[in-house]
């Protein structure tokens, strides 16, 4: 294989960051990876220096595999890249292990007579996993890539390197699917696991009834007693009996991950963007794995009509499926709700399948809106315009900071306002790698978390983009 040494190593490690940044919490982040030293990569090991030898145990023990998973993804590598730590002389000293939530050096309460797993299931009364909700049935693409790849090594190892695992998205984009997916693998993979899923809002209902009823030790025991819990909608966690709530759920958390028993949990944000009372749960919750779903361009879009429509046993012209992914843009579960009344209606007529049809049978499911569909021709100018920037120059070579933030920016836009793929929107720009339109869109992502002015800018110029 080509060796990658000096510069190239360098590289590839600048723009893992601000993925690993969004990936690994910000204690690990921040103590450990923002100054690591990338030494070499060989096409097979990338080998990173840290400062000390808890640096390097920390790391390898808990991050290893989200590391090696980042840096496959921006190589278009199939398997991750193996990564090895050494102890670098002269680096900057992380934080002591005193001041990280290491688990060996928190109190861990007594253990609870474990129940057998008919007696855990009967006691908690949990959700029942949805059959179709596998890995077989989930689409992978750009979109989701991490986040399944995440949830697949969760499933065959849980408790381990990936724990917390948190995944977030806006509303049908495919958490549940994810969640249920890990279950229902852990269960084929580790048939006595004891395996639990439930939203926040049954955690809750849950604990009331067990305050009311004065039965909070056997509400404890049940939860605390699986080997995999999967938690759903957590941002409502705060807004259910407020710090009461978040602090039963941060205790049943806490012994689960100093048990090394493995916790899923999913929102509709980011860690640090839900609204919670106690930082102490925020910060655990930040421990893990953070991987995001982003809503599917129409090739993937295509791809979940093609697998739904064959999983219903229906047959259906590219024309028809491209017709649906079209006109339904608002998430996931809308898409596959207008498939399935276009298979109902395929199943109880004898007619032909014609446009009109499908156009009529959709309506309800259109989640297209009277915005204004930008092109990349319209952002580059837009942008260039609001931020004098000269076109020619946002598309050409020039690297200079009054031509960079522009470029950036408009990269942003493009991934969030089109379907082009970052491969599509790298070629535009100048014929960009895709891993430098990721670079842009995970540098604004965080200053659009982070900085109020440039919410306010790339909100403005969303909303200009698409007409409102």
């Amino acid at each position: 294989m080509p060796e990658h040494t000096g510069a190239d190593s360098k590289d590839l490690w600048r723009t893992a960051l601000p993925l690993l940044a969004e990936r690994v919490g910000h204690a690990t982040f921040d103590g450990f990876l923002r100054d690591a030293e990338p030494l070499n990569y060989d096409g097979e090991t990338f080998v990173l220096g840290v400062p000390n030898q808890f640096a390097k145990a920390w790391l390898e023990e808990r991050h290893s595999g989200v590391i090696g998973a980042t840096l496959a993804e921006l190589l278009q590598h199939q398997e991750p890249v193996r990564i090895e730590m050494q102890v670098s002389e002269g680096l900057a000293a992380p934080p002591s292990s005193e001041q990280l939530p290491c688990p060996e050096a928190l109190p861990i309460p007594p253990a609870t007579p474990s129940p057998s797993p008919a007696q855990t299931y009967d006691q908690l009364d949990p959700t029942p996993l949805n059959p179709r909700y596998t890995f077989d049935n989930f689409v992978v693409a750009d979109c989701n890539r991490f986040a399944h790849a995440a949830g697949i090594q969760v499933a065959k190892s849980p408790g381990k390197s990936y724990n917390p695992l948190f995944i977030h998205s806006k509303v049908g984009l495919g958490k549940t699917h994810l969640m249920q997916a890990i279950g229902h693998m852990v269960q084929e993979l580790h048939s006595n696991a004891r395996v639990v899923y439930v939203s926040a809002e049954n955690f809750v209902n849950q604990l009331i009834t067990a305050i009311r009823d004065n039965r909070t030790a056997e509400f404890r025991s049940k939860y605390r007693s699986v080997d995999v819990c999967l938690v759903d909608d957590i941002q409502f966690i705060a807004e259910i009996e407020g710090p009461h709530s978040e602090e039963a759920f941060f205790h049943t958390f806490n012994t689960l991950y100093q048990t090394n028993k493995q916790v899923v949990i999913a929102s509709d944000r980011a860690p640090r963007h839900l609204q919670l009372m106690n930082e102490r749960l925020r910060s655990r919750l930040e421990m893990g794995i953070i991987a995001d779903l982003r809503y599917p361009d129409i090739e993937t879009r295509i791809a979940i009509l093609e697998k739904k429509a064959h999983a219903e046993g229906v047959s259906m012209s590219r024309q028809i499926l491209e017709l649906i992914a079209t006109e339904v843009e608002s998430n996931i579960r809308a898409l596959e709700g207008a498939l399935l009344n276009v298979c109902a209606y395929v199943s109880l007529n004898a007619l032909e399948l014609t446009t009109d049809a499908v156009e009529q049978i959709i309506a309800p499911y259109r989640g297209r809106s009277n915005h204004h569909r930008a092109t990349l021709d319209e952002i580059v100018k837009y942008v260039s315009e609001q931020m004098s920037c000269n076109t020619d120059d946002m598309l050409g070579p020039k690297r200079s900071q009054e031509i960079v933030w522009p470029r950036q920016v408009a990269m942003y836009l493009a991934r969030e306002l089109t379907d082009n793929s970052l491969a599509e929107i790298g070629r535009f720009f100048g014929r960009r790698d895709h891993t430098t339109v990721m670079h842009a869109y995970n540098k604004v992502s965080n200053l659009v978390a982070n900085d109020e002015k440039v919410l306010w800018l790339i909100n403005d110029m969303k909303g200009a983009l698409r007409g409102e």
